[in-house]
């Protein structure tokens, strides 16, 4: 059966966020909290890193929502959801998959740039194409679909 249930790839983790540029073509960027012993392991391995505001789609949320939520908790933003980028399908490191949706989106004028949960974020900032390239090749963006999002945001823009 061509659309059989062995064909279906069960997803228990859904993420979602924003891509967020300037005029120059600037991504805004987070950088996750260093390690304090209160902290997960979890959020250990990402402490230090860099990625676009985003985080756990929770039970009966949407994603649209998600993503609105985590901008404003992550980077002090208030966004308006401008388009739908991409959802990629990926895993965490011990195997689990999760399923990440992005929007491209504009910060609203009444944006702080702060982070609202400064216990998991503290750095706010834009960062230029050269500077994340050497960012992700110092292995220091904590996801590769970080990467993918960006292009995607570049190329929408660039229509």
């Amino acid at each position: 059966m061509q659309f059989g249930p062995e064909l279906h790839t069960p997803v228990s983790h859904r993420a979602a966020g924003v891509v967020i540029l300037n005029a120059a073509g600037d991504l805004l960027m987070v950088r996750e909290t260093g390690v304090s012993p209160s902290v997960s392991a979890g959020q250990r391995q990402k402490a230090g890193l860099w990625h676009i505001p985003s985080g756990t789609v929770e039970d009966g949320e949407n994603p649209q929502d998600t993503a609105v939520r985590e901008a404003w908790e992550e980077a002090g933003v208030r966004v308006r959801l401008l388009k739908f980028l991409a959802a990629y399908l990926g895993h965490f490191p011990d195997g689990v998959p999760v399923l990440r949706h992005a929007w491209l989106a504009e910060a609203l004028p009444d944006s702080t740039f702060r982070p609202a949960l400064p216990d998991e974020v503290t750095k706010v900032r834009f960062v230029s194409k050269a500077e994340f390239d050497a960012l992700y090749d110092a292995r220091l963006i904590r996801m590769h679909h970080t990467k993918l999002f960006y292009e995607d945001a570049l190329r929408e823009r660039g229509r």
